[in-house]
């Protein structure tokens, strides 16, 4: 049996991201999905060849609502680590939640965010408040706000 490298625990995650290179020349960009999140690291299915080392930036789909009605998604920057074949080990360096237009209550039963695995964080106004339930939203993979 080998060694764990990881420090961190990996949820089994698999949501929607969007990804590109951010080195000087590149124009590699395209959408994959996750199969496992921690607050270090990811692990990602592409359809594009990296290099370890290459920086890239991230955008995942999260899984719950903010307020019940508003997506998130988490934005973040980090470093290939190493590939094999499709899947992509990603270290983060940097994340922050941000959010999407709010979802009319129509929208809501219609989009892939309707269902969640955990009730959307309490939070009636202002973009502190937001902040503070984006971080306990969070809470639940370990992460910590950048900010």
């Amino acid at each position: 049996m080998g060694t764990e490298r990881r420090s961190k625990v990996r949820y089994p995650l698999e949501l929607a991201v969007d990804y590109q290179a951010i080195e000087r020349g590149s124009e590699i960009n395209g959408t994959g999905r996750t199969l496992n999140v921690s607050s270090s690291g990811l692990l990602m299915v592409t359809q594009h060849a990296f290099n370890a080392g290459v920086r890239l930036k991230l955008i995942i789909e999260w899984p719950s609502l903010l307020n019940g009605t508003t997506p998130l998604q988490l934005v973040t920057r980090g470093r290939v680590v190493r590939q094999w074949g499709p899947n992509v080990a990603v270290a983060l360096e940097q994340y922050q939640f941000r959010t999407k237009r709010r979802l009319a209550p129509l929208e809501l039963t219609k989009t892939r965010y309707a269902v969640s695995a955990a009730p959307p964080p309490a939070v009636t106004d202002g973009s502190l408040q937001d902040r503070r339930a984006a971080r306990a939203a969070a809470a639940g993979l370990g992460l910590r706000s950048a900010s």
